[in-house]
């Protein structure tokens, strides 16, 4: 009986400690310059030049099908960048990698139709489930086009990543980081959303390198 409740008291106790822990972790990541600090180590400068293809990488869709957010502010920047004359194409990837039904490259070719880029102009990659297979499958694209630059596009934060992701592959990249809506970010619930995003792109680059796709 006395092992049984000392047991108990020794569950309570690190349970109680976990909690604790969590608690000033959340404090911490929300009011803090952490995720200020993190951000900045995922940086990459943007360079616009001309190039061969822009190429915009899909960041999700809703359960209507529609856009998210962030990929909304992807699709836009590639769109002013084809309006710019930075390249005569612009290649929509991303393909349907939670289940929703739908390529979420084939909803931001419905969307960007109806910016008025001619439909010869517009490239759908719809097989790709991440970073790594849209870069394979682009190089497969481009070999078949002799693209040598791209022009990519992506999100401030996910940028560094896809970066090395694309030169691995063989291009020379040109970075053209979408709204960097991450640097704006100063509320305490927003910085922990923030939190998750980064920490999955840190994770993501250990992840590739022991891989060997970086």
């Amino acid at each position: 009986m006395t092992n049984e409740k000392s047991w108990g008291r020794r569950i309570l106790s690190a349970l109680n400690l976990i909690l604790w822990l969590a608690f000033f972790t959340v404090l911490t990541i929300a009011g803090t310059s952490l995720t200020d600090h993190m951000i900045k180590s995922l940086a990459v400068k943007e360079d616009i030049r001309k190039a061969d293809v822009i190429i915009v990488l899909a960041g999700g869709i809703d359960k209507g099908r529609y856009l998210s957010l962030i990929s909304s502010h992807r699709l836009l920047r590639g769109a002013q960048l084809y309006f710019e004359g930075r390249a005569k194409k612009i290649l929509l990837s991303g393909g349907d990698p939670k289940k929703m039904g739908v390529a979420e490259a084939t909803v931001m070719a419905q969307e960007i139709r109806r910016l008025n880029i001619p439909a010869a102009d517009i490239i759908v990659e719809k097989r790709s489930r991440h970073t790594h297979e849209q870069a394979v499958e682009i190089k497969k694209i481009g070999e078949s086009q002799r693209w040598k630059s791209i022009l990519l596009v992506t999100s401030y934060s996910h940028m560094k990543r896809s970066l090395m992701v694309f030169e691995h592959a063989g291009f020379k990249v040109y970075p053209a980081p979408a709204d960097p809506h991450e640097k704006y970010t100063d509320d305490p619930l927003g910085r922990i959303r923030l939190f998750k995003m980064l920490l999955y792109e840190y994770g993501g680059i250990i992840y590739y390198k022991v891989k060997g796709w970086i």
